[in-house]
């Protein structure tokens, strides 16, 4: 039985990092670039990991009765708008390099924003072709021949030292390092976590509640990927039995959510939830349905921790902490349950937009 458990967690696991890649993957995008790239190239996985995170708290507005439960897993798929896909590099971890010659008794001078002239590069979610930021030799050539113009070379002087802009800009290339960024190419964020529910009341009180719990064990990936750790939880606490109207005919709830993620040396992710729900579940039998929605709001945090490595392999440690953008989320939902098998699904709209879907065994 541990044999198996260890490797459906290991399986969850897989399914759970293929959204953010591995943490090795995600290091090695990083050490080309210093904490304020760094943030910017990151900053639209962190608001999506946060968005999927809180979703999938809840299937229902109504907490469970007194020892219902449920369990299951809840897979979320997390789009996200195209100016996330891409970012303008800040080409000031770069101001120390230029380059300078004479050609033809002319000073050629090219500077860092001459050499770095590539500004828009992907994100974590952009294209995963290579953009590099450093100009390319027809471009040097072109910053060359304009600055031997503007010294008031003639069209005759370009043609004659064409052979020796042509080696000035090889030198240029050799002197200054290129910086190549590329993103994953993801056109959606795919997450699922396993999840638990218990109901909770207060004999003799209007008081149900109920617990919700999600995580993975702690797993061991490697040594290159180190310990990988998974767990939350939170309450949701029903309110239509404090509201003093006889029948009341919907189900209105709150509730606070928490997780933390942390993925060896490399990556911790924090994320929260506070939502109010409403909701209607209809019981026929062994047949149930229901509808819920919900408002919230919701915060997420990622710390990450690399190396920045220059090209004559000099390390730099960067460590920060960045807030991804998730603030207000609305989402909408239903629910079908026969016998005692449960699915759901529902929408959620914020910064990103995530789809959830959730399947599990469920007595209410």
């Amino acid at each position: 039985m541990k044999h198996y458990l260890k490797v459906l967690c290991i399986l969850l696991t897989v399914v759970f990092l293929t959204g953010i890649a591995s943490a090795q993957s995600l290091e090695e995008r990083l050490q080309t670039m210093m904490e304020k790239n760094a943030e910017m190239y990151v900053n639209p996985l962190v608001t999506a990991f946060g968005s999927g995170m809180n979703s999938g708290w809840f299937h229902s507005a109504k907490p469970h009765k007194l020892l219902g439960f449920d369990f299951g897993v809840r897979a979320m798929i997390v789009t996200f708008p195209d100016d996330q896909k891409t970012f303008n590099f800040d080409i000031s971890q770069l101001s120390g390099y230029s380059f300078s010659t004479s050609i033809s008794g002319y000073s050629i001078s090219l500077t860092a924003a001459d050499l770095y002239p590539n500004h828009e590069v992907p994100t974590f979610f952009g294209s995963d072709e290579e953009v590099d930021v450093r100009a390319t030799k027809d471009q040097i050539v072109d910053l060359i021949e304009g600055q031997l113009i503007s010294e008031g070379a003639t069209q005759t002087e370009l043609s004659t030292a064409s052979s020796l802009i042509d080696g000035a800009a090889d030198e240029a290339l050799d002197v200054v390092p290129s910086l190549k960024i590329a993103g994953t190419g993801l056109e959606f964020l795919p997450l699922i976590v396993p999840q638990a529910a218990v109901g909770l009341s207060v004999p003799m009180l209007p008081i149900k509640a109920e617990l919700v719990f999600r995580g993975i064990p702690e797993i061991d990936l490697g040594e290159d990927l180190g310990m990988f750790k998974f767990f939350g939880g939170g309450v949701k606490l029903a309110l239509d039995p404090f509201i003093p109207i006889p029948l009341f005919p919907v189900n209105i709830s709150v509730g606070a959510y928490t997780q933390k993620m942390t993925l060896g040396d490399v990556l911790e992710a924090n994320n929260t939830l506070m939502s109010l729900m409403v909701g209607k579940d209809i019981s026929l039998l062994v047949i149930g349905v229901g509808v819920y929605g919900a408002v919230g709001v919701e915060s997420s945090n990622i710390k990450l921790k690399y190396d920045f490595i220059t090209d004559d392999g000099t390390i730099t440690p960067i460590k920060f902490d960045m807030k991804g953008e998730n603030k207000f989320r609305t989402t909408v939902g239903a629910r079908v349950r026969l016998a005692v098998f449960n699915v759901s699904a529902d929408y959620s709209m914020g910064v990103d937009n995530v789809v959830t879907i959730g399947a599990g065994i469920s007595i209410r």
